[in-house]
């Protein structure tokens, strides 16, 4: 009884510093300052990975539990504000965490670089004396699920991690492609579009990171030029006609945000992309996933539709059944409170918060002495 009330209580001055932000709080004060180190892995056969370490002053001497957390697209990596402020409030919680950088997705690029260095940062972090090798997690957001969810299909990840939380996460690239860059989402029994961004919405990012999967060609410089003129000016005004053909083709996939025409431009850039596409697809290898999962979405997900993490769901027959929370008390990843009316008030923010509670709650078991359930 006194274990379930430390639990709610703790639980509640969570979600109380989640909502605050940076703001003073009693979960701050009482979960400690934690110390945060740089350190970069030494494993032999295995490229170095630099990441940071998030630890608070812990009573008693017995290993704890930890969690590698697995940034999304961001050029700040683990100096990401958001990311920063997580792992702090995750650390306060009793975790020993690791977030490690990732070069790739630093660069908004998908690749199977990113995958092996979480292989690595598990590997240096289950061979710390102060960690439970029997207790450790991953947390991964929005595009980072790639490399998380094809990571527990294989080794050394799944041996390594007893579960994970997917937040935001894509399973299918190309059908996430398609909603990103028109808005469009037909999946899981949801068929409709969304208004895009007409700024911002990191589409030239994310065609300047990827750019190793065409050919070079004598115009690849300017093309990049033109890219980093598009990242800054999306309305930048562009002649793709002296490009090559894959250049051309990879260019109008990525600019074109009418749904109707998005798998003819898919399919002309396919002999360049087909392939990477499935790779970094884990719709492909789901049935290989054996790790208890707990999966987040945002309900007006704008990176990510949700019916990506409904589709992750049922896409794992030798799991555990997950845990799947669809809520709307965020945007992609960033919390979004809805005050604006009353309707919106009881209809969004407080069921929302009730989502909360039950994430929170069941990262504060998972996290205390007896080992919890998600």
């Amino acid at each position: 009884m006194l274990g379930r009330l430390r639990e709610a209580v703790w639980t509640a001055a969570f979600i109380r510093d989640v909502l605050a932000g940076e703001r003073p709080t009693l979960f701050k004060r009482l979960g400690g300052d934690p110390v945060v180190t740089t350190h970069i892995t030494d494993e032999p056969g295995r490229r170095p990975v630099a990441f940071n370490l998030n630890v608070t002053p812990w009573r008693g001497s017995a290993p704890r539990p930890a969690l590698v957390v697995v940034h999304g697209f961001t050029h700040e990596g683990v100096h990401d504000q958001r990311l920063h402020a997580l792992c702090r409030r995750l650390a306060r919680l009793g975790w020993i965490v690791m977030s490690p950088e990732f070069p790739q997705m630093k660069k908004y690029q998908l690749g199977l670089d990113d995958g092996e260095d979480l292989e690595t940062a598990l590997l240096a972090l289950t061979r710390r004396p102060d960690v439970d090798p029997a207790r450790v997690g991953v947390c991964s957001f929005s595009f980072g699920a790639v490399p998380a969810l094809i990571g527990l299909t294989r080794e050394p990840v799944r041996a390594r991690v007893c579960f994970a939380l997917i937040f935001g996460g894509c399973f299918d690239l190309k059908k996430t492609l398609k909603y990103v860059l028109t808005g469009a989402y037909d999946c899981e029994g949801h068929c409709g579009r969304v208004a895009l961004p007409v700024h911002n919405d990191d589409r030239w990012k994310f065609l300047r990171g990827n750019m190793h999967l065409i050919p070079e060609s004598f115009t690849r410089e300017r093309y990049l030029e033109m890219l980093k003129a598009k990242v800054a000016d999306p309305s930048h005004a562009v002649a793709i006609e002296a490009f090559s053909d894959a250049e051309q083709s990879l260019f109008r996939l990525i600019d074109n945000r009418d749904p109707a025409r998005f798998d003819a431009l898919y399919e002309d850039t396919s002999p360049y992309t087909g392939a990477w596409v499935r790779a970094m697809s884990p719709c492909h290898v789901a049935g290989a996933i054996t790790t208890r999962l707990m999966i987040l979405h945002s309900l007006t997900d704008r990176k990510t539709h949700f019916t990506e993490s409904l589709a992750l769901s049922r896409a794992m027959p030798n799991a555990p059944p997950p845990r799947v929370v669809i809520m709307n008390l965020f945007s992609h990843v960033d919390l979004h409170l809805n005050w604006r009316s009353l309707s919106a008030f009881t209809g969004e923010v407080i069921p929302g918060m009730r989502q909360l509670w039950g994430v929170g709650l069941n990262l504060v078991k998972e996290c205390s002495m007896r080992r919890g359930r998600l």
